[in-house]
């Protein structure tokens, strides 16, 4: 019998592509591979008797080409404040066990890894801000991302832009941002002023409830 889970909050992504990311509209990527970290606040949630509220977790993942094409490395880091049980329901999640067949982005996207790296626990500094679109990690001395809102190229003005996605498995909806992160784990990434998509986390077993 699988375990119940269930977690809401926010989330954020930042990868080297343009804003806007072609692979939002079954497009290549913008340089024709894929490096990107995700970072998730959880504000309320559970995993069986296990109590997720407050945890955090970070990401990373890059793939030679677009996603769907596989041969993916990956990394994901546990906030050192979180608890053994709560690591371990954070594992079980975003590598897509306990939830049904490709129901999440989580399983989907451990579906195309070749490597998956052995996890880190670090202390993960995390601010998430759907409304301003301004977003700061710092995991350590390994991870740093910084977000603001797309900038009119004329007026210096923010610019303000959502995907809608009525049919996604990673979010429905989603505010565009611009970010900037260094990345060194497992392996070195950096990206500057590129797509982010700020988005409410809220996914269960099924996926995101309707």
């Amino acid at each position: 019998m699988k375990i119940d889970w269930h977690i809401k909050g926010k989330q954020f992504g930042n990868c080297n592509c343009n804003y806007g990311c072609p692979c939002q509209f079954n497009s290549a990527p913008t340089d024709n591979y894929c490096h990107g970290i995700g970072a998730f606040l959880i504000e309320e949630g559970f995993f069986g008797d296990t109590d997720l509220t407050g945890v955090k977790a970070v990401s990373m993942m890059k793939f030679p080409g677009p996603i769907h094409e596989g041969k993916g490395e990956m990394q994901i880091i546990l906030d050192s404040n979180s608890t053994i049980n709560q690591q371990k329901a954070l594992k079980s999640i975003i590598y897509g066990k306990e939830t049904e067949p490709m129901a999440t982005a989580f399983a989907m996207y451990v579906s195309m890894m070749e490597k998956i790296y052995d996890p880190l626990i670090k202390n993960i500094e995390l601010d998430i801000n759907l409304e301003t679109r301004i977003c700061n990690l710092k995991v350590e001395n390994i991870i740093t991302t910084k977000t603001e809102s797309i900038k009119n190229p004329i007026t210096g003005e923010p610019h303000r832009a959502r995907i809608v996605l009525p049919e996604g498995m990673e979010f429905k909806e989603a505010e565009m941002a611009s970010g900037t992160t260094d990345a060194n784990a497992a392996f070195k990434t950096n990206f500057e002023d590129t797509y982010v998509q700020i988005a409410i986390l809220n996914l269960t077993p099924k996926g995101i409830p309707s």
